[in-house]
């Protein structure tokens, strides 16, 4: 949406004096027409790529609040910036700013420091990684804060050795600083407050269209801008579509990028890895070609795909790789249907868990014995992702729990028990003390999930907390967590988008629903 149209669609006289207040001067005295009129009149002023970057420097570095520094950058440039049209319904900004958070929290969960050097510990980018990780650790000790100086003197240092804002968001989340203290993610009503705050600075316009919800957008001309700023070229999805042609998926050619980008690799990596860290570290022209220095795909490659685009295939190397771009850039994204087999699985839940051999064959469920456990499994993790909102961790070997969630600077731990008898946690109980003995963060909550229990299992749960007064062993059936899972997920929950705040299982013994109270 262009600018003008952005100002004629903006939804209540608050948000035009807000807006306004950048740049409109005696914006208070004036009506909602004198408003919209004089936006209109000093839009060279919200425009201007000198004004859009100060005023992004204040909201992402400069702003003494870590919460609208955090909340500023993930709204505008990780949400807004990434969809079509730069637009969103303000309900999906916000569930997508949380679901963005968490995936920042979980992904610092799965990853040692290595992993950001390509697994190697032994290398030029490790050692860069290793000191920044050391001076981040340090400008967090003075009263568990980050002045302004210090994020500014961190964002030089980035700059210097390489290190991308990616990057240091995963390094302050194994910290347990990101995306607030202890790793807990931001409110609605935070993210409100830091949407006001954007659009006081003129980045970001609220907006109605044909009667429907607020939008969150940023007008096309200034999103321009921001890209400039954040060095992105290409929404993810349409990178992704990108890098699917497949003379770019050559080991040679992704090799050659990484090298000509001084981003470190394994010698033994794969074809999808070596993609992620193209992905993750070059900007998609970077990617493609170049005639000074030259590398990437020929003239000739370039010349083929760009007609196969049916876009302009004539002109210098730079100037093909634009239209490239923008021809993806313009993507609509695309609607892919998937289906996930684990949802049929799912509805077998309770079968599953009590070893129903019969009823699990006549539904073409299993068909042999030895897949009850495995889908058991996947019904579980299907379960948490898809009904309760939250993504299960990859756990390296295989000495380790069933799942692993998130849970701020903690873990939750699950392992499922299929049997065609109760379960007796006795039987089990050392092998979840060892799983929680070699995890690397505390572990509130161990959930056994089975089809039921033994009367002295749950004796034997309050006894294990008495040692060890952090954890829960917490003894749920299939039943009564899929229950649960559905009740989240239900349409009566107008929270079911978010994750089901998984400390409410934090209680020893049999799991009971009523302890929990309203939960939607």
């Amino acid at each position: 949406m262009k600018f003008e149209d952005a100002v004629e669609a903006i939804s209540t006289l608050t948000d035009l004096r807000r807006i306004a207040g950048a740049h409109v001067v005696d914006h208070r005295q004036l009506t909602e027409d004198e408003l919209r009129e004089a936006l209109i009149k000093v839009k060279p002023q919200y425009l201007h790529e000198q004004t859009v970057t100060g005023n992004l420097e204040k909201a992402l570095y400069k702003n003494p609040r870590n919460d609208l520094r955090v909340l500023s950058y993930v709204l505008l440039i990780d949400v807004l910036l990434d969809q079509y049209d730069f637009l969103l319904p303000s309900s999906h900004s916000e569930e997508q700013v949380i679901a963005f958070e968490q995936s920042v929290v979980n992904r610092s969960n799965e990853l040692e420091l290595s992993d950001l050097a390509a697994g190697n510990d032994d290398t030029h980018r490790y050692r860069d990684l290793d000191l920044y990780f050391f001076v981040l650790r340090v400008a967090w000790e003075n009263e568990d804060a980050k002045s302004a100086d210090e994020v500014n003197l961190l964002k030089k240092l980035r700059a210097r050795l390489g290190i991308t804002e990616s990057d240091h968001r995963l390094l302050e989340a194994k910290l347990g600083k990101f995306p607030k203290a202890s790793n807990l993610l931001h409110t609605r009503t935070e993210i409100g407050e830091a949407r006001r705050h954007l659009q006081g600075l003129g980045l970001l316009f609220s907006v109605r269209q044909d009667g429907d919800a607020d939008l969150d957008i940023i007008p096309e001309e200034i999103a321009i801008n921001i890209r400039k700023f954040a060095g992105v070229e290409l929404r993810s999805e349409s990178y992704r579509q990108l890098m699917e042609h497949r003379p770019l998926r050559r080991k040679s050619h992704l090799t050659e990028i990484l090298s000509r980008a001084n981003v470190e690799f394994g010698r033994y990596d794969n074809i999808d890895t070596l993609v992620e860290r193209v992905l993750r570290y070059v900007p998609a022209s970077q990617a493609i070609a170049s005639n000074s220095p030259r590398f990437g795909l020929n003239s000739d490659q370039l010349t083929t795909w760009c007609r196969q685009l049916n876009i302009n295939a004539y002109g210098a190397i730079e100037e093909r790789v634009a239209r490239v771009i923008e021809h993806f850039d313009q993507l609509r994204p695309r609607i892919v249907a998937e289906s996930d087999e684990r949802e049929a699985w799912y509805e077998f839940y309770e079968e599953l868990a009590a070893r129903d051999h019969d009823k699990l064959r006549a539904q073409h469920i299993i068909d042999k014995d030895l897949e009850i456990e495995s889908k058991f499994e996947d019904a579980t993790s299907y379960l948490f992702e898809e009904l309760l909102n939250h993504s299960p961790l990859h756990q390296r070997g295989t000495a380790h729990p069933d799942g692993l969630l998130s849970l701020q600077m903690n873990y939750l731990m699950w392992d499922n028990k299929s049997k065609e008898s109760p379960v007796n946690l006795r039987d089990h109980i050392a092998q979840f003390d060892g799983y929680m003995n070699h995890a690397d963060k505390p572990v509130p909550v161990f959930l056994v999930i089975g089809p039921e229990f033994t009367e002295d299992s749950e004796a034997e749960a309050i006894r294990y907390h008495a040692q060890h007064f952090g954890r829960n062993l917490v003894l749920i059936t299939a039943k009564e967590l899929k229950s649960l899972a559905e009740e989240w997920s239900s349409q009566a929950n107008k929270q079911r988008d978010t994750g089901f705040n998984l400390g409410l299982l934090a209680a020893t013994g049999r799991f009971n629903r009523e302890r929990l109270g309203k939960i939607i």
